[in-house]
């Protein structure tokens, strides 16, 4: 653990619980009336036990840095696949970008039915919200936005069990408004495979965990458990709770957003309305703070990929003293070595390194583990050879630089575009189902699962031990993940590519 984190267990579960649970929550009763009762339980827990998995993993896999705090998917690719760097960092840019899109579209469409004016005047209006919190360096300082969130999301669930009360329980009548109901049997399987989709878009929250490990105050594996375990199982309260009794309120006329079922000219309608748009406000800097580390991500890969393009008159050796002219150490790459390797910019060149923790070894190994610090793990793969170097006694590993100045550039360039291209859109609901085939399985299930197949256990290794069957076993899930997450974005794709266009 290391010095600088100030968020909280409770604060951290606060910000990945609003991350998670976002306007996806009302189009679960929708996967419910695709998949029936029972399958959409044992979906919606799949989802959630599979989501949970792979944030797990991505907690784990941070723990074999020297400093935890210094955690990305940038930082995991330059020691595990760091030719593919950049492709994992545009499929976060995909996810976030295509996602804060649909946002932006949501509040146009929202406010001008609630509060009369042209949608382009309410999105331009949401910027007196939406900019100054995405100023914020610090995920946890959203944690008071992301409390309003979720008191917002709160009041819309609240509203969806009343009205399943109201209108099963109190009102006579319920058949005029609610289809057939399927308890066992699955109503559509085209839709089948369609719903599940939206379920694994709504569980998307990977996006944010290395920003709350790296803020954590005790960023011990047992609190990022605790975080974990805790935002899982809320979100699943909500999905569940929401999508049963959102379902059996309408059954098979259950419409895509539970919203739109009920009676437009209600107060309470009115105000659960105004909860969505201020929930997509507020969840809109959630999704720009990766978008933005990302963006940093690509910048600092060709900086150090292309000095020659980015500074013509820097050479190798002195292009470290050109980045510390803007901040913090950055990583470049050796040229001239067979593979790609991610070197960090000090005069020692060691390359990124890998962090025993006292707690991952037994008390009869200590004496093994504290004679490690000068031994090199070399891993040979496709004929090539990836040294992952101990440090020396002091020394840590490098983060990816990210100063004021390119910061404050990266905000507000990618802000003015995303709402000039909202403003031209009037329907994202094509391009938003891409997305969640492509980009949440990705950063929800394929990468954690390559990430921990390749370092799970590589701590182990490191002592000169045997992988526990542990860690053997959380490598063979983390393959499974990986395949899992391969197949789910193969039917979604072809779901969305072969329904979703005439939709």
């Amino acid at each position: 653990m290391g010095p600088g984190g100030t968020a909280t267990v409770g604060s951290s579960t606060i910000n990945l619980t609003k991350t998670i649970v976002g306007a996806g929550m009302l189009a679960i009763p929708f996967v419910f009336k695709n998949d029936g009762v029972l399958v959409g339980i044992i979906l919606t827990l799949l989802a959630a036990i599979t989501s949970g998995f792979g944030l797990f993993v991505l907690a784990r896999c941070s723990k074999v840095l020297t400093n935890p705090r210094t955690s990305s998917f940038f930082t995991l690719c330059m020691i595990t696949y760091p030719s593919l760097s950049p492709l994992f960092d545009v499929a976060m840019i995909v996810q976030c970008f295509g996602v804060g899109l649909s946002y932006l579209v949501l509040i146009g469409d929202i406010f001008p039915s609630l509060f009369g004016g042209e949608r382009n005047f309410w999105i331009l209006a949401s910027a007196i919200i939406v900019w100054p919190l995405c100023s914020l360096k610090k995920m946890d300082s959203l944690r008071y936005s992301s409390i309003v969130g979720l008191m917002a999301l709160t009041y819309i669930f609240i509203l969806v069990i009343s009205m399943f009360v109201i209108k099963t329980m109190i009102e006579q009548d319920v058949t005029a408004e609610r289809g057939p109901i399927n308890w066992i049997r699955v109503y559509s399987w085209k839709g089948l495979l369609s719903s599940f989709s939206i379920v694994i878009f709504a569980y998307t929250g990977s996006m944010n965990i290395f920003s709350i490990i790296n803020e954590l105050e005790d960023n011990a594996m047992t609190e990022i458990n605790k975080i974990i375990n805790y935002s899982i199982s809320i979100s699943s309260f909500f999905f569940l709770s929401v999508g049963i009794t959102g379902y059996l309120t309408y059954g098979s006329n259950t419409l895509g957003n539970i919203l739109l079922n009920y009676d437009p000219n209600s107060p309470w309608i009115y105000i659960a309305n105004f909860c969505l748009a201020s929930m997509l406000i507020l969840s809109f800097p959630l999704l720009f703070h990766p978008l933005r580390i990302a963006m940093n991500n690509l910048v600092v890969f060709f900086r150090m990929k292309y000095p020659a393009v980015v500074h013509p008159s820097a050479s190798m050796e002195n292009l470290a003293d050109i980045e510390n002219d803007d901040g913090p150490e950055d990583y470049y790459f050796n040229s001239s070595a067979a593979s790609i390797t991610a070197t960090a910019t000090r005069t020692s060149m060691a390359s990124i390194v890998m962090n025993i923790e006292d707690d991952d070894i037994d008390v009869d190994d200590n004496l093994l583990a504290s004679s490690i610090r000068t031994s090199d793990m070399d891993q040979v793969q496709d004929g090539s050879s990836e040294i992952m170097t101990l440090p020396e006694r002091g020394e840590e590993e490098q983060h990816v630089s990210f100063p004021d100045s390119r910061f404050y550039i990266i905000t507000f360039t990618l802000l003015p575009l995303m709402y000039l291209i909202s403003l031209r859109l009037r329907s994202f609901a094509f391009v938003l189902s891409l997305v969640g085939a492509t980009g949440s399985t990705s950063m929800s299930f394929t990468l954690p699962g390559l990430f921990g197949y390749k370092l799970i256990g590589s701590d182990s290794l490191a002592v000169g031990q045997m992988v526990s069957k542990r860690d053997m076993f959380y490598k063979k899930c983390s393959l499974l993940l990986t395949w899992f997450g391969i197949i789910v974005m193969i039917l979604s794709l072809y779901v969305t590519m072969k329904y979703g266009a005439g939709n």
